[in-house]
């Protein structure tokens, strides 16, 4: 039994659940991993579910433990008197303004659920997420609903993206972060890398995840001085290395990842990831925590298109990203997301100034930009030229290499 006990607080759980529960039925909007497990526990917790609902077309008309999936535009039929729960981690913010769009508003966010959970989740043959995975994704899911309810009070940030590093121990042609572009790849500034850590920090009032990419991080050489600078800060909660299971740092340098707030996310791509073996008993032996999960594939957006998409299917784009809210920080600039940064920086797309925040920025000017750039964008100057990042889009092998850097245009 997997028994989830949040920690943030969630007002009058029982009182929901007990209304829930007196109603003629439910929708869940949202059949992934979040979906699943709220749909099975509100069946444990007796609540009548009388569909579920997706902005992803390919599960539309299925049956999923005995419910049907509806497109969202049948949701209107309810004329607002059936309750809408909306299960999904991190997209909550747009299809709750989806919802609205509609005129449905008798909605719920999911964080009652998740405020203290007991499944079985091996019963749950849709969740396929770890009991570790279950954890660190619901934890955040709990703080950005939170966030995003005291928004008008306090600055409170889901991710920061850290990019030390454009070189990369792999060569991945779909990487989403586009490094395959790169031909001349360039670590970052290490004083560049500190003095952005330091305004960042000191500028939003806390954040969930601090997570160390590049490229691949460890290739960093000053990696140990950037976490031991990160881990002075008391905002925030983990700092997360993001790396693919082909380096393993010396002993020495190990040192500086023991604390309770530093996480390993490895990629194990097989034969690719070929120390990742090392790499876990190195973690284990210093007692790190770690997790390694083998990807076999991704979502097809390592892509720089030209589209001639209208700002209604942008801001759906934008909408159903799963990184829409992915802070990244690179060269001193602060973007919304890691394909934008990286697609600026590559030269590959026109320079969207009003959606690159300079560092350099009075403090109470940059808080006010950062407040904006988060929670009011509806899409980006770059999603014009992305291929999407949602479950609507095409899955590709994983970690397929290219024998050289890949060559793309700018697009006007």
């Amino acid at each position: 039994m997997m028994i989830y006990k949040s920690p943030y607080k969630v007002n009058d759980v029982e009182k929901t659940f007990k209304t829930l529960s007196q109603v003629r039925g439910v929708i869940i909007f949202g059949t992934g991993n979040c979906g699943a497990i709220v749909q099975a526990a509100l069946k444990k917790a007796k609540v009548n579910i009388l569909g579920l609902s997706d902005n992803n077309k390919h599960r539309w008309g299925k049956i999923i433990d005995n419910d049907k999936v509806l497109p969202p535009k049948e949701l209107v039929s309810t004329n607002n008197k059936t309750p809408i729960i909306i299960a999904v981690d991190l997209n909550f913010p747009y299809i709750r303004k989806q919802l609205k769009d509609m005129g449905l508003t008798n909605v719920y966010d999911s964080d009652f659920v998740f405020s203290k959970l007991e499944l079985d989740l091996g019963a749950c043959k849709n969740v396929t997420w770890s009991e570790t995975k279950l954890k660190q994704k619901m934890d955040l899911y709990m703080y950005s609903v939170l966030a995003h309810k005291d928004k008008d009070n306090s600055l409170k940030i889901d991710s920061i993206d850290l990019m030390l590093t454009e070189k990369c121990s792999l060569k991945c042609k779909d990487c989403s972060n586009l490094m395959q572009f790169y031909a001349k790849p360039i670590d970052e500034d290490f004083d560049m890398v500190i003095s952005s850590v330091d305004t960042l920090m000191n500028t939003v009032d806390f954040v969930r995840e601090v997570r160390l990419l590049g490229g691949e991080p460890l290739m960093y050489k000053k990696v140990d001085l950037v976490v031991q600078h990160i881990l002075k800060y008391k905002n925030f909660d983990q700092l997360k290395i993001n790396t693919n299971g082909t380096i393993i740092p010396k002993d020495e340098k190990l040192k500086a990842f023991q604390n309770k707030k530093v996480f390993f996310d490895i990629s194990n791509y097989g034969k690719d990831s070929r120390n990742v073996d090392g790499l876990v008993k190195k973690l284990t032996e210093f007692n790190i925590s770690h997790v390694a999960s083998r990807v076999t594939e991704w979502q097809d957006v390592g892509k720089i298109v030209k589209t001639d998409r209208t700002d209604s299917e942008n801001k759906e784009i934008f909408g159903n990203c799963c990184i829409n809210r992915g802070l990244t920080l690179l060269h001193g600039k602060l973007y919304l997301c890691p394909f934008s940064a990286n697609a600026t920086n590559l030269k590959a797309i026109k320079y969207a100034e009003k959606e690159i925040l300079d560092l350099k920025t009075k403090k109470d000017i940059l808080r006010k930009q950062i407040y904006d750039l988060y929670f009011k964008t509806d899409f980006l100057e770059a999603c014009k030229s992305c291929n999407g990042r949602d479950h609507n889009v095409p899955r590709v092998e994983a970690a397929v290499q290219a024998k050289e850097p890949l060559k793309y245009q700018m697009v006007e």
